[in-house]
C-alpha cells in the first residue's frame, strides 16, 4: 500500500468534525504565512507612527516572498537575535545600498555599511529608543514576515510605507 492509501485510509476513519478542523488550521496557516495576517505593535520604537501601546496592524506577506520590497516600508519581522519574538521596524535600505552610520554611544567615528545580498536594513522611527539593524546588522530576508498595510487599532488607517513618511528623531 503507497502512502496515499495509507492518509486516505486513515482520514476515511476520522469523524467529519475533525477533518473540518484540521482543513480550517490548514487554511488559516497558509493565509496567515503566505497572503495576509493580523499583529500587535509594542514599545516606542516605532513612534509616531505607532503608539506601541497595544495596536493592532494587518501585514501582508507576499511582498517581501516576492522580493519587492521597497525603502519606506513598515515591516514585521522574526527578532534577528530572539527567534521567538517578533519585531516592526521600516526598511531603509535595500540590498546593494550603502547605510551610514553616525557616532553614536558604541562608535564614535561616521560608519558606512553596504547591505549584503538577500538582506535589507532595518530601523525605527524612533532612534533613540530602537534596537534595529544600527545593533543587529542587515537583516535576512528570510527574517521578514510581512509588510504593514493598515492599523487597525486604536484607529483605522492606512499605514504609509514611503520614504517622505520616516520621521527621525
Amino acid at each position: 500500500m503507497g502512502a496515499w492509501e495509507r492518509v486516505r485510509s486513515v482520514m476515511s476513519q476520522v469523524p467529519s468534525h475533525v477533518k473540518v478542523a484540521l482543513h480550517s488550521m490548514a487554511i488559516v496557516y497558509v493565509v496567515s504565512r503566505y497572503g495576509v495576517f493580523v499583529s500587535k505593535v509594542t514599545g516606542p520604537s516605532m513612534y509616531p507612527t505607532f503608539v506601541g501601546r497595544g495596536d493592532f496592524v494587518i501585514a501582508e506577506a507576499l511582498t517581501p516572498l516576492w522580493g519587492q520590497l521597497k525603502p519606506g516600508d513598515v515591516v514585521i519581522c522574526t527578532r534577528p537575535v530572539d527567534p521567538a519574538e517578533s519585531i516592526i521596524k521600516r526598511v531603509v535600505a535595500l540590498e546593494g545600498s550603502e547605510v551610514t552610520l553616525y557616532p553614536d554611544r558604541d562608535s564614535s567615528e561616521v560608519r558606512r555599511q553596504k547591505v549584503p545580498p538577500g538582506h535589507v536594513w532595518i530601523q525605527g522611527d524612533n532612534l533613540p529608543h530602537s534596537l534595529d539593524s544600527r545593533v543587529y546588522g542587515p537583516v535576512p530576508l528570510a527574517l521578514v514576515r510581512g509588510r504593514v498595510l493598515v492599523q487597525i487599532w486604536p484607529r483605522l488607517r492606512w499605514v504609509e510605507n514611503s520614504v517622505e513618511e520616516v520621521r527621525w528623531h
